[in-house]
């Protein structure tokens, strides 16, 4: 190595170094100024738990305010990682319950709104194979070479807090300097942190309108549900209020399978609407990411198996009611032209629905209604041959109904999602496998008629064939025998992590796959491809 980078390397320890001492000298200070403050003025900083386990570092600065805490706002999840992060460095002891009386209040009085949250949904749940999408070169090269971006728009900061950021990492992590020498990385760091100071500010008039606020989730609830390997369910469920929040008991059925499902658990909620439910299906442990929309009367969100986190489930709750019908979901979604068929539709209060209170598109009518009861009846539809593509709003002021119903000429394709997987070996250490849940979506080209266009059309997920070729196409594929399995649901789960001593230098079970879905419609066989890479596991705290 050369000598002047052996130089660079010692003078950014020696200055890592400087700043951890400064920062441990500044915090001791700290704790004898923000207690004379507090004999002056009285007040409660967040809340009675942070000021006991927050304060014997963090100061009330010269604005009243607790420093740094006092500066941010973020999710439930942001918090327990920031909590996580003062236990594990700065040695801060908590009770379980402490810990959770933490996230809870810095969550009431430090969080997100909940159209700030809901932006970042995907990244709250933990949604995996998620593609994202931020469009700042800046942030790209200085931030999401190492994070996700969902971890800085989950937050909310001053730009001085923004600033702070930067020299945390230069301090923490000094070697990020040189991970980044292809770059000025301070100098693009800088240029990203006055965008995300711009794009994501303390004050929001969303959080300014919300806080304080809250819903109550007590009561009846309908379900409708999306696991893409096992497809739709339906379901009820019901909140009732205890010491630690809600317990929840909850029974669904899937559409295309006999019996159903009973699960019970906990549920906590957070900053009025940030729903985090725990419960157990199967000698399964489920996790659940929600949030609590529409002035209370829609919840909706994420769940996902604890012991294998890419098997996932998103689901939408309805608050039971008793004065007009209300359809959730339909089966199918979508109705070809020139055809005859039969629509089933699950809600509420469906017996009392009619023809006439449906709005359905011109050249569509309604042949036959048949109750099967309160919360499903059958609709059988005749549809014209001219009827105007497209998706539908068939309410009206006598019937709510939450979906459309889309007209298409034809299936002209299949489109495998995710896009781009990644699964992850485990099971024989600490971590889980995380596998993966393809699902072939059939789409229409649209009144245009051509692929890839802006009115293309999603019509509703098709029971597909599938199976693994090898990435690239054309190459031996020697992957293929050793990353893992895909069913015909869909489901690919990998193979063990570690060393395989039968594969070649005792590679571990690693690598890369074309996955293939073949579907028929109208005596073609239509064919989507996706990307799929099978890698190491994620090495992650995770504070539940």
């Amino acid at each position: 190595m050369k000598k002047t980078s052996m130089r660079v390397i010692l003078l950014l320890l020696v200055v890592g170094c400087l700043g951890i001492l400064f920062i441990w000298f500044q915090n001791q200070s700290d704790v004898k100024e923000s207690a004379s403050v507090m004999k002056v003025e009285g007040a409660v900083h967040v809340s009675k738990q942070v000021e006991a386990s927050c304060m014997g570092c963090h100061a009330v600065d010269e604005n009243g305010k607790l420093a740094r805490i006092e500066y941010m706002r973020k999710t439930p999840e942001g918090w327990s990682q920031t909590i996580a992060r003062m236990e594990r460095i700065h040695g801060l002891k908590l009770t379980d319950e402490q810990r959770r009386q933490l996230i809870q209040d810095l969550s009431a009085e430090r969080g997100l709104a909940p159209e700030e949250a809901e932006a970042v949904q995907y990244w709250t749940a933990n949604k995996p194979s998620y593609t994202e999408s931020v469009k700042n070169e800046n942030v790209q090269n200085a931030c999401m070479t190492c994070h996700a971006g969902g971890r800085f728009m989950a937050q909310r900061r001053t730009e001085e807090e923004w600033k702070n950021l930067k020299d945390f990492h230069l301090v923490m992590l000094p070697s990020i300097y040189l991970n980044h020498r292809h770059m000025d990385w301070p100098v693009v760091a800088d240029a990203a942190i006055r965008y995300l100071a711009e794009q994501y500010p303390l004050e929001t008039e969303e959080w300014r309108q919300w806080k304080g606020k809250g819903y109550d989730v007590q009561g009846k609830w309908k379900v409708v549900g999306f696991r893409g390997t096992k497809g739709t369910y339906i379901g009820d469920s019901e909140f009732v209020k205890d010491k630690d929040g809600f317990v929840e008991t909850k029974t669904i059925r899937y559409l295309h399978e006999p019996g159903s499902l009973t699960m019970r658990g906990q549920a906590r909620l957070y900053t009025g609407y940030a729903l985090r439910t725990q419960y157990q299906q199967d000698k399964k442990k489920l996790t659940g990411t929600f949030n609590v929309l529409e002035g209370g009367t829609v919840i909706k969100g994420d769940w996902s198996d604890a012991s294998d986190p890419g098997i996932t489930g998103e689901e939408m709750y309805y608050k039971v009611q008793t004065e007009k019908p209300e359809i959730i979901h339909m089966e199918p979604q979508a109705i070809e032209r020139g055809k005859t068929q039969d629509i089933t539709l699950y809600g509420m209060n469906l017996q009392q629905l009619t023809a006439k209170d449906m709005r359905l598109p011109a050249g569509v009518s309604v042949q036959k209604i048949t109750p099967v009861s309160n919360e499903e009846i059958k609709v059988t539809v005749a549809v014209g041959k001219n009827v105007a593509e497209g998706s539908f709003a068939i309410g009206s002021g006598q019937v709510i109904s939450h979906k459309k119903l889309t007209v298409y000429h034809r299936v002209d394709y299949v489109k495998v999602t995710p896009s781009y997987a990644v699964s992850r070996v485990g099971g024989a250490g600490p971590m889980h496998k995380v596998s993966t849940q393809f699902v072939a979506y059939a789409y229409s080209n649209g009144p245009d008629r051509k692929k890839g266009t802006a009115d293309d059309m999603q019509l509703m997920p098709v029971k597909a064939k599938w199976s693994l070729a090898p990435y690239p196409e054309g190459n031996k594929g020697e992957d293929l025998a050793y990353i893992g399995k895909i069913d015909q649901s869909g489901l690919f789960t990998p193979g063990t992590e570690g060393t395989n001593a039968k594969r070649a230098f005792t590679a571990e079970n690693v690598g890369s796959a074309t996955v293939i879905a073949k579907y028929e419609s109208g005596g073609k066989t239509l064919i989507g491809k996706t990307h799929l890479i099978v890698t190491v596991p994620d090495y992650n705290n995770i504070v539940n």
